[in-house]
């Protein structure tokens, strides 16, 4: 995708290189799709053709994958911003721009409206691609004759059971019969919403030491001005204040296109307001939810799963299981801490300048809307098991080595359990 093709060079420069004065709306142009962050639409454009050397023979697939494209979760960042904007008026400080914003919030609940939270037909769309290209891509893995098939299971959340339900379609279609286990709930936390269940990784994520590095950064970067232009200069709103409404409109503004609404537009922000307010929701994903300089917790938080695909790994080595694909639906939320623990490569940052880390690490490149992880498991002649791994489409190093995409799975086992000895013993 290519953050920085953008033009920006990292927040500190860009956002500081042009202060908000407005924006013309007679010339409203889209703002850049890569700066919805966690609402990026996946990039099919960007998927890499197959590569397996022609003596491997696929047998089976661990996938992780995050739920597709989605409205907004609920009303409440609407709502909030309706109420804003109402009181503006009863002041007397409401701008034409804020009452065409507040237009543009009744269009989102209205097309939204009794579908907060669900797949969007785009993400449906998105889901259905996908399990075609699995069929298309692995056939070999899909063996009737070994009894191969899907198994998988989902969070509780109703759009993630929603993903599973589509992506497995089009399998079922391509090979007839094939065997399918699907299940999803609570009972599946420990694997999909460990951010949760972990009490001390859930400490970290709502409360923990990074918030003071993170409200200094809004305090810095994020701007005022959107917010101002909504209310006037005289809304009684101190900095703080109009930062979160401007934050809060950027919310709503990110998730425009995957709900199937027109794209947000220089109308309501500048491209450099625009992307402060990634950069700022991007830092945050960052300290809660992957490996950083402050704290090895959230990794450490994805053990379960990560040992999950390790048994599954063992399983096949032991012939206890003929294959096929072995799948865990859940959220970004599920995905950045499992990359982080598994070492994949280009999804983890240490940077000491956290102004910058949007060059280092970007969660719209790591789990836009329908992000997920293949670990492919293939058989050489003398039977011996070797992987190799997509993200997102493309091939990755699952040892995070470029130069090599394919590996023994004996090497990739031991590269597993090193990472997760190092960094479960921080967490505890």
């Amino acid at each position: 995708m290519g953050i920085a093709a953008l033009g920006g060079t990292g927040l500190s420069a860009s956002a500081q290189a042009m202060p908000a004065t407005g924006t013309d709306t007679a010339e409203a142009r889209e703002l850049p799709a890569a700066l919805d962050g966690s609402m990026t639409l996946y990039d099919f454009g960007a998927e890499d053709p197959r590569v397996l050397p022609d003596s491997l023979t696929p047998v089976s697939i661990d996938y992780i994958a995050r739920h597709g494209a989605r409205y907004l979760t609920s009303e409440a960042k609407v709502t909030k911003l309706e109420e804003v904007l109402n009181r503006a008026e009863m002041t007397g400080s409401i701008t034409e721009q804020g009452r065409k914003f507040r237009e543009l919030l009744k269009e989102v609940a209205d097309h939204t409206a009794g579908r907060w939270g669900l797949l969007s037909e785009i993400g449906k769309e998105q889901e259905l691609r996908l399990g075609r290209e699995m069929a298309a891509m692995w056939p070999e893995v899909f063996s009737r004759a070994d009894g191969r098939g899907v198994t998988s299971v989902a969070s509780y959340v109703p759009r993630v059971v929603q993903t599973m339900d589509y992506f497995t379609l089009p399998i079922v279609e391509k090979f007839e019969g094939v065997d399918v286990k699907s299940a999803s709930g609570k009972a599946y936390d420990r694997l999909t919403r460990f951010f949760v269940t972990d009490s001390v990784y859930d400490s970290w994520r709502t409360s923990g030491d990074w918030q003071e590095v993170y409200n200094c950064f809004v305090s810095r970067y994020v701007s005022t001005s959107p917010a101002r232009r909504l209310m006037g200069d005289n809304s009684g709103y101190n900095p703080q204040e109009l930062r979160k409404i401007t934050y809060d409109m950027y919310k709503v503004l990110q998730g425009m296109r995957a709900a199937g609404l027109p794209a947000p537009t220089t109308e309501w922000m500048t491209p450099d307001e625009y992307r402060a307010c990634w950069e700022a929701t991007n830092l945050e994903k960052y300290f809660q939810y992957s490996l950083s300089p402050l704290s090895a917790i959230p990794a450490a938080g994805a053990k379960d799963l990560l040992l999950a695909v390790i048994q599954h790994s063992l399983y096949l080595e032991r012939g206890e299981t003929q294959g096929g694909v072995n799948a865990v639906f859940g959220h970004a939320e599920t995905l950045l801490p499992v990359f982080a623990l598994m070492g994949v490569q280009g999804t983890t940052a240490l940077p000491l300048d956290y102004d910058n880390l949007a060059k280092e690490w970007s969660d719209a490149e790591l789990t836009p809307l329908a992000a997920n992880l293949a670990v492919i498991y293939s058989r050489g002649p003398s039977g011996r098991l070797y992987a190799s791994m997509r993200l997102n489409g493309r091939n990755v190093s699952p040892v995070n080595d470029p130069k090599r995409l394919t590996v023994p799975l004996s090497e990739l086992q031991e590269y597993w359990l090193n990472r997760l000895a190092q960094l479960t013993s921080l967490h505890e």
